[in-house]
Protein backbone atom coordinates (compact mmCIF):
# COMPACT_ATOMS: atom_id res chain seq x y z
CA UNK A 1 0.00 0.00 0.00
CA UNK A 2 1.17 3.35 -0.84
CA UNK A 3 0.84 6.03 2.23
CA UNK A 4 0.02 9.21 1.08
CA UNK A 5 2.20 11.18 4.01
CA UNK A 6 1.24 14.66 2.99
CA UNK A 7 -2.37 13.61 3.56
CA UNK A 8 -1.71 11.94 6.78
CA UNK A 9 0.22 14.93 8.04
CA UNK A 10 -2.57 17.64 7.32
CA UNK A 11 -5.19 15.26 8.79
CA UNK A 12 -2.71 15.18 12.39
CA UNK A 13 -1.70 19.07 12.06
CA UNK A 14 -5.56 19.80 11.58
CA UNK A 15 -6.61 17.31 14.54
CA UNK A 16 -4.06 18.60 16.69
CA UNK A 17 -5.21 22.23 15.98
CA UNK A 18 -9.30 21.35 16.65
CA UNK A 19 -8.32 19.37 19.76
CA UNK A 20 -6.92 22.18 21.19
CA UNK A 21 -9.40 24.40 20.23
CA UNK A 22 -11.85 22.00 22.00
CA UNK A 23 -9.63 21.60 25.21
CA UNK A 24 -9.17 24.90 25.31
CA UNK A 25 -13.37 25.30 25.85
CA UNK A 26 -13.49 27.04 22.61
CA UNK A 27 -17.38 26.25 21.30
CA UNK A 28 -20.02 27.16 19.36
CA UNK A 29 -19.85 28.88 16.46
CA UNK A 30 -16.22 29.84 17.29
CA UNK A 31 -15.72 26.03 17.24
CA UNK A 32 -17.51 26.02 13.72
CA UNK A 33 -15.00 28.59 12.27
CA UNK A 34 -11.75 26.76 13.80
CA UNK A 35 -12.96 23.71 11.88
CA UNK A 36 -13.99 25.81 8.51
CA UNK A 37 -10.18 27.55 8.93
CA UNK A 38 -8.49 24.13 9.38
CA UNK A 39 -10.43 22.90 6.48
CA UNK A 40 -9.13 26.10 4.53
CA UNK A 41 -5.58 25.34 5.71
CA UNK A 42 -5.20 21.48 5.71
CA UNK A 43 -7.09 20.95 1.88
CA UNK A 44 -8.09 17.73 1.45
CA UNK A 45 -7.99 16.64 5.31
CA UNK A 46 -11.31 15.15 6.86
CA UNK A 47 -10.14 16.04 10.40
CA UNK A 48 -13.22 14.68 12.03
CA UNK A 49 -13.81 10.74 12.36
CA UNK A 50 -17.54 11.33 11.02
CA UNK A 51 -15.94 12.96 7.79
CA UNK A 52 -13.47 10.01 7.67
CA UNK A 53 -16.38 7.06 8.20
CA UNK A 54 -19.03 8.58 5.95
CA UNK A 55 -16.35 8.84 3.28
CA UNK A 56 -15.92 4.95 3.90
CA UNK A 57 -19.35 4.27 3.83
CA UNK A 58 -20.25 6.26 0.84
CA UNK A 59 -17.17 5.19 -1.22
CA UNK A 60 -16.17 1.55 -2.86
CA UNK A 61 -17.23 -1.21 -0.25
CA UNK A 62 -14.81 -3.30 -1.77
CA UNK A 63 -11.99 -1.16 -2.11
CA UNK A 64 -9.77 -2.79 0.75
CA UNK A 65 -6.73 -0.70 0.02
CA UNK A 66 -8.58 2.49 -1.47
CA UNK A 67 -10.90 3.13 0.55
CA UNK A 68 -10.65 1.05 3.87
CA UNK A 69 -7.30 1.24 4.46
CA UNK A 70 -6.57 4.94 3.06
CA UNK A 71 -9.30 6.37 5.42
CA UNK A 72 -8.09 3.94 7.91
CA UNK A 73 -4.64 5.63 7.96
CA UNK A 74 -6.29 9.24 8.30
CA UNK A 75 -8.44 7.74 11.70
CA UNK A 76 -5.33 6.61 13.01
CA UNK A 77 -3.30 10.27 12.22
CA UNK A 78 -6.39 11.88 13.73
CA UNK A 79 -5.75 10.62 16.97
CA UNK A 80 -2.09 10.78 16.74
CA UNK A 81 -2.72 14.21 16.13
CA UNK A 82 -5.77 14.69 19.21
CA UNK A 83 -3.23 12.73 21.14
CA UNK A 84 -0.56 15.20 21.17
CA UNK A 85 -2.52 18.33 21.82
CA UNK A 86 -3.99 16.28 24.87
CA UNK A 87 -0.50 15.67 26.01
CA UNK A 88 0.58 19.35 25.48
CA UNK A 89 -2.05 20.89 27.22
CA UNK A 90 -2.64 18.34 30.02
CA UNK A 91 0.72 18.20 30.54
CA UNK A 92 0.43 14.50 30.98
CA UNK A 93 -1.88 14.75 33.85
CA UNK A 94 -4.96 16.24 34.75
CA UNK A 95 -8.91 15.27 33.29
CA UNK A 96 -6.68 13.38 30.86
CA UNK A 97 -5.78 9.92 33.16
CA UNK A 98 -5.01 8.08 30.02
CA UNK A 99 -1.89 10.39 29.86
CA UNK A 100 -0.81 9.46 32.93
CA UNK A 101 2.84 8.67 32.22
CA UNK A 102 6.43 8.97 32.27
CA UNK A 103 5.96 12.65 30.19
CA UNK A 104 4.25 14.12 32.59
CA UNK A 105 7.63 14.78 34.69
CA UNK A 106 8.89 16.91 32.79
CA UNK A 107 9.19 20.06 34.36
CA UNK A 108 5.97 23.05 33.75
CA UNK A 109 9.07 25.43 31.83
CA UNK A 110 9.59 22.89 29.47
CA UNK A 111 5.61 22.02 28.81
CA UNK A 112 5.33 25.68 27.92
CA UNK A 113 8.15 25.77 25.67
CA UNK A 114 7.04 22.29 23.94
CA UNK A 115 3.24 24.06 23.82
CA UNK A 116 5.06 27.73 22.15
CA UNK A 117 6.39 25.11 19.60
CA UNK A 118 3.78 23.32 19.00
CA UNK A 119 1.47 26.01 18.17
CA UNK A 120 4.07 27.97 16.21
CA UNK A 121 4.00 25.15 13.53
CA UNK A 122 0.65 24.52 13.38
CA UNK A 123 -0.32 27.76 13.08
CA UNK A 124 2.46 29.25 10.50
CA UNK A 125 0.79 26.08 8.40
CA UNK A 126 -2.26 27.81 8.98
CA UNK A 127 -0.94 31.59 8.13
CA UNK A 128 0.91 30.66 4.92
CA UNK A 129 -1.33 28.45 3.29
CA UNK A 130 -4.72 30.22 3.79
CA UNK A 131 -3.69 33.88 2.28
CA UNK A 132 -6.61 35.30 4.84
CA UNK A 133 -6.29 37.48 7.52
CA UNK A 134 -9.67 36.06 8.76
CA UNK A 135 -8.39 32.17 8.91
CA UNK A 136 -4.98 33.38 10.49
CA UNK A 137 -6.60 35.71 12.90
CA UNK A 138 -9.01 33.16 13.85
CA UNK A 139 -6.24 30.43 14.44
CA UNK A 140 -4.10 32.36 16.30
CA UNK A 141 -7.01 32.77 18.55
CA UNK A 142 -7.83 29.39 18.41
CA UNK A 143 -4.11 28.29 19.65
CA UNK A 144 -3.32 31.89 21.73
CA UNK A 145 -3.39 29.28 25.02
CA UNK A 146 0.15 27.99 23.42
CA UNK A 147 1.48 31.42 22.72
CA UNK A 148 2.52 34.77 24.36
CA UNK A 149 0.76 37.51 22.34
CA UNK A 150 1.33 40.23 24.66
CA UNK A 151 5.26 40.46 24.22
CA UNK A 152 5.59 44.15 22.68
CA UNK A 153 2.63 45.76 24.90
CA UNK A 154 4.29 44.15 27.89
CA UNK A 155 7.76 45.32 27.09
CA UNK A 156 6.24 48.38 26.22
CA UNK A 157 4.49 48.67 29.56
CA UNK A 158 7.43 48.08 31.21
CA UNK A 159 9.44 51.06 29.12
CA UNK A 160 6.66 53.21 29.81
CA UNK A 161 6.39 53.07 33.16
CA UNK A 162 10.25 53.02 33.98
CA UNK A 163 10.01 49.75 36.07
CA UNK A 164 13.92 49.17 35.40
CA UNK A 165 14.31 46.07 37.86
CA UNK A 166 11.45 43.97 35.66
CA UNK A 167 12.73 45.36 32.55
CA UNK A 168 15.59 42.37 32.09
CA UNK A 169 13.58 39.58 32.65
CA UNK A 170 10.66 41.19 30.42
CA UNK A 171 13.25 41.50 27.52
CA UNK A 172 14.29 37.94 28.05
CA UNK A 173 10.78 36.62 28.12
CA UNK A 174 9.99 38.82 24.73
CA UNK A 175 13.10 37.52 22.49
CA UNK A 176 12.41 33.80 24.11
CA UNK A 177 8.65 33.53 23.86
CA UNK A 178 8.66 35.01 20.06
CA UNK A 179 11.67 33.09 19.40
CA UNK A 180 10.30 29.47 20.67
CA UNK A 181 6.74 30.11 18.32
CA UNK A 182 9.48 31.04 15.35
CA UNK A 183 11.12 27.56 16.00
CA UNK A 184 8.13 26.27 15.47
CA UNK A 185 6.98 27.78 12.27
CA UNK A 186 10.90 26.80 10.76
CA UNK A 187 9.93 23.10 12.06
CA UNK A 188 6.43 23.60 10.21
CA UNK A 189 7.88 24.59 7.11
CA UNK A 190 10.79 22.21 7.11
CA UNK A 191 8.46 18.88 7.99
CA UNK A 192 6.19 20.24 5.18
CA UNK A 193 9.06 20.56 2.72
CA UNK A 194 10.29 16.93 3.59
CA UNK A 195 7.30 15.20 3.12
CA UNK A 196 6.60 14.80 -0.53
CA UNK A 197 10.39 13.44 -0.65
CA UNK A 198 8.90 10.98 1.56
CA UNK A 199 5.94 10.05 -0.28
CA UNK A 200 7.89 9.72 -3.65
CA UNK A 201 10.01 7.37 -1.49
CA UNK A 202 7.06 4.71 -0.54
CA UNK A 203 6.15 4.77 -4.52
CA UNK A 204 9.06 3.71 -5.13
CA UNK A 205 9.46 0.39 -3.16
Amino acid sequence: MEINWKQNMNEIGGAFMLSWVVLGKMGGIEWAVAVAVAWMAFKGAHLLPVVTWSHMMTSDLSDVEGNWMANGMRLVSQVIGALLAIILISEGDGDYNATEMWIKDIDDEYWLAIGMIAAGAVWWQIHTRCESEWASAISLMALASGMSLTGAHTMGAHLGSMEFETIADTVVNWIINGALVGIGAMIGIKIDEMIPEAAEEASTE
